[in-house]
């Protein structure tokens, strides 16, 4: 993703109340057909914690298991069937799909659904072979699917309001302008943040410190504890007017994942779902014009908190000395920020860093104390040690993917102390900016707001030469981001009266 406030500045009002980060994009792995789902990796930890429901979900191996299996059922079937025979392979694939069925496994779950399924299978792979069932028809999708890409984010024509959602194509009166599936949260009082207890590092629930971001991009009611997040991207952009073109409904009884029937069921009823169920519409309450900013009405609560927050906002002091990171090097890491050179801590003595701006090494380490592990510590033994970035990491791996490499690679907090005078350039004649050297900061000298992965002992001094710029990150001090400033604007949206239904009402 990108990381800026839309023009927006530290000491504007506006920068508090939405999130910095936004452009994140999904690229295709591959070729997907008209109609054909689209799915990520979730990571298959994502599986193993979800309990009896995700506890068949086959994982890769899985499937390179039944493909083995198959070439040893094609073999078997060959040697066996025969014209007195012919119903061998079925009747030996029945059997197959009957002792799977005893016991529920992730390989089990890894088989072809049917016995065509599997003669297919055998050509393309078990998980290939899944492919057809993760279509639709176009004209189911005409019929029971809602557009996405009605609206398109931009910078919003109310300056202070950020980003905005524009019209990318004529939207006539009652027509949806984006589908909104919500995540319903019981107990609002969940967004709530609380200070720390200076004794014990646990939060004190006895003093709140502020509310949590995402609350912005809920919906709620005054007389409700209930919360409604909305999880699709396009309608998180739609901005407040009293002057709205849009309105929120329900979804129709037959939209997939929306449970009409929940809507008489009460709060305490909700708490018992573990999984989604209910779904918005964003629809349009006029024609709206390609190119023109949506917006719906947050309600007459939202309009008074902000104005509020508007009379009372103070910019913080740091306003104008205030640099994000992300000027300096984009969340992740592109080819003009490696001719960005860094200052040395003898330079930032005249020309010093923002405060808020910190950096890191990444290289790889190793252990030499067993106990060090559970102490958080990686003891090399006391002293001074030297070397060379490259004589402990791939540079190859670096050159040729520096975004993962950095990613799974340890950083360590660094100052660096020295920059080389030439830049760096790959066989291909890519420029990779300077190389650096740098000290990795210990234990003491790790302030309290800077993040650390991994810390090095007061007594140990680890010096590296010859860092190439791909593996020093520039990034914020912890909570120094915008989105953290005390006195931030905090609050939901409000689901209108005539919508809001009666049995949510608990307060």
């Amino acid at each position: 993703p990108e990381y800026n406030h839309a023009g927006l500045q530290r000491g504007d009002h506006g920068v508090t109340g939405f999130t910095g980060f936004h452009n994140q994009r999904m690229i295709t792995e591959r070729f997907i057909p008209a109609g054909g789902e689209i799915f990520v990796d979730y990571g298959e930890p994502w599986f193993e914690t979800r309990g009896e429901d995700m506890a068949t979900v086959p994982f890769t191996a899985n499937f390179n298991l039944v493909d083995e299996f198959l070439v040893k059922f094609r073999n078997l079937s060959l040697k066996y069937q025969t014209s007195n025979n012919p119903d061998f392979t079925k009747d030996l694939w029945s059997i197959v799909e009957a002792e799977a069925r005893v016991i529920p496994t992730r390989t089990g779950g890894a088989l072809p659904l049917s016995f065509e399924d599997m003669q297919t299978a055998q050509a393309v792979g078990a998980a290939e072979s899944r492919l057809p069932y993760s279509m639709r028809p176009i004209e189911w999708l005409n019929d029971n699917g809602r557009c996405m890409d009605n609206i398109r984010p931009g910078n919003s024509t109310i300056r202070d309001a950020g980003r905005g959602a524009f019209a990318s194509r004529f939207i006539p009166k009652g027509g949806l302008v984006a589908p909104g599936p919500v995540l319903h949260i019981p107990n609002k009082t969940a967004m709530n943040m609380y200070k720390p207890n200076p004794l014990t590092g646990e939060r004190d629930t006895t003093k709140e410190s502020g509310k949590q971001l995402i609350l912005n991009y809920c919906f709620g009611h005054r007389k409700s504890t209930l919360l409604l997040c909305p999880y699709t991207s396009p309608s998180a952009y739609i901005n407040h007017s009293r002057k709205p073109n849009a309105r929120i409904v329900w979804a129709d009884e037959q939209t997939p994942n929306h449970n009409s029937d929940w809507l008489d069921n009460d709060v305490e009823f909700l708490k018992q779902q573990g999984a989604i169920g209910l779904s918005l519409n964003f629809v349009a309450t006029r024609d709206i014009q390609p190119g023109e900013e949506v917006f719906i009405d947050y309600g007459r609560e939202w309009e008074k908190a902000w104005k509020k927050y508007v009379k009372e906002w103070k910019p913080p002091v740091d306003s104008d000395d205030f640099v994000p990171a992300a000027t300096m090097q984009k969340a992740t890491l592109q080819q003009d920020d490696l001719l960005i050179p860094l200052r040395t801590i003898y330079e930032q003595e005249s020309e010093p860093y923002p405060q808020n701006l910190v950096f890191y090494c990444h290289t790889e380490t190793f252990v030499t104390s067993a106990d060090s592990m559970s102490e958080g510590l990686f003891l090399w033994g006391e002293g001074t040690w030297e070397y060379e970035w490259g004589e402990r990491n791939d540079w190859g791996v670096w050159e040729f993917d520096w975004g993962n490499a950095g990613r799974w690679s340890p950083k360590f907090p660094c100052k660096i102390i020295h920059r080389s005078e030439e830049t760096i350039f790959d066989d291909y004649g890519n420029n990779f900016g300077h190389s650096y050297s740098a000290v990795l900061l210990t234990e003491d000298e790790v302030p309290e707001d800077m993040w650390a992965e991994i810390i090095i002992p007061q007594n140990e001094k680890h010096v590296i030469y010859e860092i190439p710029r791909v593996a020093i990150s520039v990034r914020d001090k912890m909570y120094s981001k915008n989105e953290f400033l005390d006195g931030s604007f905090r609050h939901a949206m409000m689901i209108p009266d005539d919508i809001f239904p009666k049995a949510w009402i608990n307060l």
